[in-house]
């Protein structure tokens, strides 16, 4: 027999879903339900007036580009951090990383080498060319 003052214990799988139903999918319904009606608000508001459909626009392009400029300046600040760290760090790696980036180093340079290799001759012959004009226009 159960008494007034005692308490309902809830299982911990009926605990769950009473709070997933209250903290993820109440929430995610009522902002769905708040973005749907501002967004059929301002298409009826805005669908007798041309220039206003243009001011939202350029609106709604301002909040589209400003978040991924912030993602953009995360994203850098987060690479300038690492190569800083990697520097700093370089000694205190294992030597088998050590040795991993110097091989690495070692194949960039030689890209690079190569690379250079078939612009030589060309800016040899426009230095020349720009030697020999100099040397005319006096």
């Amino acid at each position: 027999m159960k008494t007034k003052g005692e308490r309902v214990t809830l299982e911990p799988e009926q605990l769950h879903k009473k709070q997933s139903l209250l903290q993820v999918l109440f929430p995610v319904i009522a902002a769905s339900i708040i973005c749907l009606a501002v967004c059929i608000i301002l298409l009826v508001s805005t669908s007798a007036e041309p220039q206003s459909t243009e001011q939202w626009a350029q609106i709604s392009t301002m909040f589209l580009t400003i978040p991924a400029l912030f993602l953009g300046l995360i994203c850098l600040a987060l690479l300038v951090f690492l190569a800083v760290f990697a520097g700093k760090w370089n000694k205190s790696w294992p030597p088998a990383l050590r040795n991993v980036r110097l091989v690495i180093i070692h194949f960039e340079n030689n890209v690079q080498r190569l690379a250079q290799k078939p612009a030589q001759p060309v800016i040899k012959m426009k230095s020349i060319f720009a030697g020999i004009k100099a040397i005319f226009k006096k």
